[in-house]
């Protein structure tokens, strides 16, 4: 039989995995277990958030907030308040924000959510909506799909969102916490994805992040080199080294089927080393000559340096009936040098 913390583990992964139905499922069997565990609630609270299920979410957090209170966990009562601002409007969220930050002013995930309820009480002097309601766009969840992998010295997050601006992007990495906050395209609402904590300790100065065409990359470096992740938040009975095997690394991810990362990370390595412009024509010119044969490779060189660089051709029994002429580009005029 299953544990309330393997439930949880399970649940996680299906969190992260957006699969958020499953998640709450999980949820709910850990905490039948173990209904005095706040942060089984509050996680639940976040996946019913991402379900839209503001009324179900709200109650979690207030539950955590009074198994916390009765426990006298301070660090769990400032996330309680945290998670209550969340899915209050802007006003009561702010006053959640503050007395959470009273309680834990060290809490970094506090400053970036404080900085969105400023910025929108900034937008509006609308009077306090009713307590229950959630404001259309306050940090609204877009089921952004993401993924996971490691190797030796990294664990590398993916979260696939297409055409962001880097300024739109705000990543908090911290040892055992990482935070993500990014203005959506087009809607212009919030996504966000908090993981606290990660499994295992990171070094910060080491981690990075960069926002791509298709996707945001985050790079954790591992503080334990060659440990290898059971999980990627929470508590990790999982944990191993990472070991070649047959020569293929696999590694514990939140997709659905199995990759092989090693092959992975050598096509993204690729496509960020894929040359362009004149480099990549230079490359292009290598690889043309190196599978000529001689006489392609003489109407190469000669039709190149002769025609100082405008004209390239394969063809020898052309070139070779004598010089090839420069040839300027549409509207220009070839000139010698220093003429």
């Amino acid at each position: 039989m299953s544990s309330a913390q393997e439930f949880f583990t399970k649940a996680n992964d299906a969190f992260f995995a957006d699969d958020f139905d499953e998640a709450v499922d999980l949820y709910n069997r850990a905490i039948e277990l173990d209904a005095t565990n706040a942060e089984y609630l509050l996680k639940r609270s976040a996946a019913l958030v991402k379900l839209n299920k503001n009324k179900e979410a709200l109650a979690d957090a207030e539950k955590a907030l009074h198994v916390s209170e009765e426990s006298q966990n301070q660090a769990s009562i400032a996330k309680a308040f945290l998670h209550k601002g969340r899915v209050k409007d802007y006003h009561i969220a702010k006053k959640s924000f503050d007395h959470s930050k009273e309680l834990n002013p060290n809490e970094r995930l506090l400053v970036t959510w404080i900085e969105k309820v400023d910025a929108e009480l900034a937008k509006t002097a609308t009077p306090p909506m009713a307590v229950n309601s959630t404001p259309q766009n306050f940090l609204s969840q877009s089921r952004v799909r993401h993924e996971w992998y490691q190797n030796e010295n990294y664990v590398t997050i993916s979260i696939f969102i297409k055409n962001v601006k880097k300024e739109a992007v705000k990543v908090e990495i911290e040892k055992r916490l990482i935070s993500v906050s990014v203005q959506l395209p087009i809607s212009g609402s919030d996504y966000s994805l908090e993981l606290d904590p990660l499994a295992h300790e990171i070094i910060p100065s080491e981690s990075k992040y960069e926002v791509l065409s298709t996707k945001i990359e985050i790079k954790l470096k591992k503080a334990q080199g060659g440990v290898k992740w059971g999980v990627l938040e929470g508590e990790d009975s999982l944990t191993g080294t990472i070991s070649s095997g047959d020569g293929k690394l696999t590694y514990p991810s939140s997709a659905r089927k199995a990759k092989n990362w090693d092959e992975l990370e050598r096509e993204i390595s690729k496509e960020k080393e894929k040359p362009e412009g004149e480099e990549a024509l230079n490359v292009l010119f290598q690889q043309i000559y190196g599978n000529a044969d001689d006489d392609t490779r003489k109407a190469m060189l000669k039709s190149y340096t002769e025609s100082s660089g405008t004209c390239l051709s394969t063809n020898w029994s052309e070139v070779k009936k004598g010089k090839v002429e420069t040839k300027a580009p549409d509207g220009m005029v070839a000139k010698k040098w220093g003429a």
